[in-house]
């Protein structure tokens, strides 16, 4: 089920513009740009940027393949992935934790709040920091136990393993995680710590502008294993991808050079 209008909509209802999904040479190659920005009077209110819209619609598949009946959130801001998962999950339940250290942060879990009650969402978002407040959380919130987990806090090697030790003593056994900005933030290495606690590698999704990055046991779930195949391109495409643009890259230098060259040949004529 196609979600990003109603999501637009649920911020435009609270004067929030949104820009989302700007493809990087929309504007002027800012990596940042396919992410979700959240704007009011012409100036940013992004507390942190909302994943992407290309990684809504991998939601999409993933809830469309797998029913959670709990989810937690690590990570909250505006509540964009909070919320299209409290859509996604109409029978279930979504918990969002956020630290929130400014009030930037603590309007954000009060706006998500506010729009989830307004549309009769089942989201709630509480102040709590990770790992130390991930079990308190579950327990309050969600009666003890999660069978999805959505890993969006801290970007570092160190503290993504901390918040997958903290939810996985919570987790059931088929539970499924999934790891934002895993490629664009350089936590490959937390992700082989984690599989190794799980006994099975993490699945890394270069086909959401994130890099995201997802495990789950593929024998439990294998309609969930078909739909993730679809954002894990094979390397082998990966490297024809990389090659093309090695040669583009290439052939801008070589026309660059001779540009120079003629330049500067020019010069010497004159000179």
């Amino acid at each position: 089920m196609p979600i990003i209008g109603e999501l637009t909509e649920f911020y435009r209802e609270e004067g929030i513009e949104l820009c989302a999904g700007l493809a990087p040479n929309h504007a002027d190659g800012l990596p940042w740009a396919p992410f979700t920005w959240f704007c009011r009077n012409g100036k940013s209110v992004t507390g942190n940027l909302g994943i992407a819209v290309q990684e809504i619609y991998f939601l999409e598949h993933v809830l469309a393949a797998f029913t959670p009946a709990r989810a937690l959130i690590i990570g909250n801001s505006m509540g964009w992935s909070t919320l299209a998962l409290g859509v996604l999950m109409p029978h279930g339940k979504v918990v969002a934790m956020d630290m929130a250290p400014d009030p930037q942060m603590r309007e954000g879990l009060a706006l998500t709040n506010r729009i989830a009650a307004r549309h009769g969402l089942p989201v709630r978002a509480v102040q709590g920091t990770s790992p130390q407040d991930v079990a308190t959380v579950i327990d309050r919130e969600l009666g003890g136990s999660i069978d999805f987990a959505f890993i969006d806090g801290l970007h570092t090697n160190e503290q993504v393993v901390r918040d997958y030790a903290a939810v996985r003593a919570k987790a059931t056994p088929g539970a499924v995680f999934l790891v934002h900005d895993v490629a664009l933030f350089d936590m490959h290495a937390g992700m082989t710590e984690i599989g190794k606690l799980a006994g099975r590698a993490p699945k890394l999704l270069l086909g959401t502008p994130s890099g995201m990055a997802i495990l789950f046991d593929e024998s439990a779930h294998p309609a969930l294993a078909r739909a993730v195949a679809a954002f894990a391109p094979p390397e082998s495409a990966i490297k024809v991808v990389r090659q093309a643009a090695w040669d583009r890259r290439h052939r801008h230098l070589a026309r660059w050079r001779r540009s120079i060259k003629k330049r500067v040949d020019r010069v010497r004529e004159l000179s």
